[in-house]
């Protein structure tokens, strides 16, 4: 009589499992080890179905019996901690613990942020988007803090990371830069990148840490000894994968608007070429694409043009242009260089601000009293 117990509750768990797929009896048995006691399975599964705690399907399928109280409470479970599950962004905290920021919440309001503790963090890192389940707020009324637990890391927000190389017994470690894992990340072989202590280096993760292991990585590039001019802009390039090189279909799409642009064809255009315009940007000044032109009208009013470069000219809607450029956002100013966001063909010529140069620019013309 046990033994059929035993039976009847290891099929139920098999059946009412979460992704558990209609099997047939003989299917079933394979599935729990059972071979040479098909016969068994067969005859223990007719029983459960009579009782009503299993159904056939089509062609002999054995499936969950919609009013078995199991299936019931397995469904209302499920259900339950599906509702109680999140997906936001998470941020860690140097000592370890975290913060969910579900989706759709406003950037600037952290109400509604969740509190995950070091020991349910998973090996979740900073900025990546993470499920978690929610448990019980702790406190009274409106003083409660909901916490919970990553059980599903969604994406990744970067696989590399930038830090200083290190020894330490023989073994070889990198810190990761900004504090973002507690502990130095275990790195192999860095003889085979001829890496050497004080080293600044780019590692890509194999095992990200968490509270049940260490982390470990792979040195897949060596930026150079710390504080040598230059490797400090680029680790940043590197910590926040900006864009350095335009992909060549980007390039020549930007070379294509160069060789179509006319500086005679000023079309419809309002023409302040007999205007006298000054740009505002210093000498030292990266680009050149703000300038303003000054005149006093009859009435006694001034009259100011404010002048800036037309970019969008040169980027039709839709292209590789288009493309790198929303990809991008931004161009990223650094001490020792800029990361445009257009080749240079159309930023530092076609729409930069040049002396004695006609320029397509976006005007506001503003007229002030006293």
């Amino acid at each position: 009589m046990k033994e059929k117990l035993n039976l009847e509750k290891s099929i139920l768990k098999l059946v009412l499992s979460d992704n558990y797929q209609p099997l047939k009896p003989k299917a079933i048995a394979k599935k729990l080890k059972l071979l040479g006691e098909e016969r068994e399975v067969k005859r223990t599964i007719k029983r459960m179905i009579k009782k009503g705690r299993l159904a056939y399907g089509p062609k002999h399928l054995v499936m969950r019996a919609t009013g078995n109280p199991e299936a019931r409470n397995k469904s209302k479970q499920k259900a339950a901690r599906k509702s109680n599950e999140i997906v936001g962004l998470f941020r860690r905290a140097a000592a370890g613990f975290g913060f969910v920021t579900p989706e759709g919440s406003i950037a600037s309001d952290r109400s509604d942020d969740i509190f995950v503790p070091k020991t349910k963090t998973a090996d979740a890192t900073n900025r990546d988007i993470v499920k978690i389940r929610v448990s019980e707020g702790r406190g009274n009324g409106d003083h409660q803090r909901k916490s919970g637990r990553v059980i599903e890391i969604i994406k990744r927000f970067s696989h590399r990371f930038v830090g200083t190389y290190h020894e330490a017994n023989e073994y070889g470690f990198v810190t990761v830069d900004g504090g973002v894992f507690e502990t130095g990340i275990f790195v192999g072989d860095a003889g085979a990148k001829n890496c050497k202590v004080g080293d600044k280096v780019v590692i890509e993760m194999a095992n990200f840490p968490s509270i049940k292991q260490d982390g470990e990585g792979v040195i897949v590039e060596v930026l150079g000894d710390r504080g040598t001019p230059g490797v400090d802009t680029l680790s940043i390039i590197r910590q926040y994968d900006l864009p350095e090189e335009f992909p060549e279909k980007v390039l020549e799409d930007a070379r294509r608007q160069a060789e179509i642009f006319n500086e005679d064809d000023i079309g419809d255009r309002t023409d302040f070429r007999d205007t006298t315009v000054i740009t505002i940007d210093p000498k030292t000044a990266r680009d050149f694409d703000d300038a303003i032109s000054l005149k006093q009208l009859e009435n006694g009013h001034w009259q100011l043009g404010v002048h800036i470069a037309d970019v969008s000219h040169f980027v039709p809607r839709h292209s590789d242009l288009d493309d790198e450029a929303y990809s991008r956002a931004t161009s990223i100013y650094l001490p020792d260089r800029v990361i445009p966001m257009l080749p240079e063909i159309i930023s530092n010529n076609l729409a930069s601000l040049q002396p004695d140069r006609v320029r397509y620019c976006m005007t506001a013309v503003i007229e002030f009293n006293s």
